[in-house]
């Protein structure tokens, strides 16, 4: 059985672990690099205030991610070509607690039932299903768009019971979750998940 997973990041990309104790730890040093990277010159104050907002927003993300059994959160870092990619994945451990004799596949077209298009894809050797949908916001935050979601779930092989990862990627592109700069960063996400290999003691 498998005791983690690899994978590689999008470039500018950073992940930040939910689960070791260093989450704060990378918080600060994504910040810290952020601030870095500002122009020179700006009052303290406005530098202050950035690295605060920052750190906030980043912790918000951390802590919304851990809700749902997340392990890792990743996210991009740095601008590309001067734009901000409105983007992140979060990598989840899902336990199904019975059902250790239903099939595989049955199973998986459970958990993919009325979420959304699925499809079988092969994860390092291993037939998972991905599912993609659009999701609009949610009542009562500050979200103004929908949100194109796709999510990879990934049978954790050589379980002693039913035990399932998730790799759930969520984008809101410019505002259109069906447009060129969503389908270019789910090519992305997609391209990832090529990368994603089960890792042994």
């Amino acid at each position: 059985m498998p005791v983690g997973y690899n994978l590689v990041p999008p470039p500018g990309w950073d992940h930040i672990p939910l689960k070791d104790g260093s989450t704060n730890d990378v918080i600060l040093r994504i910040v810290d690099r952020a601030v870095s990277e500002l122009p020179q010159g700006l009052p303290r104050d406005d530098v202050s205030r950035a690295r605060m907002e920052l750190f906030k927003q980043l912790k918000k993300a951390a802590k919304q991610a851990a809700k749902g059994k997340g392990l890792s959160l990743y996210l991009p870092v740095e601008r590309i070509h001067g734009i901000f990619v409105p983007a992140s994945f979060v990598v989840s451990e899902m336990l199904v607690g019975q059902g250790a004799d239903v099939p595989v596949e049955e199973v998986l077209r459970l958990l993919a039932a009325d979420r959304g298009e699925s499809e079988s894809v092969d994860v390092d050797g291993i037939r998972a299903t991905r599912i993609e949908r659009i999701v609009p916001p949610e009542e009562g935050t500050e979200i103004e768009y929908a949100s194109r979601r796709v999510e990879y779930v990934v049978p954790v092989p050589g379980a002693t019971s039913p035990q399932w990862l998730t790799v759930a990627f969520s984008t809101i592109g410019n505002g259109h979750p069906d447009g060129e700069l969503s389908d270019v960063l789910v090519d992305v996400f997609d391209a990832v998940m090529t990368t994603f290999r089960w890792s042994y003691a």
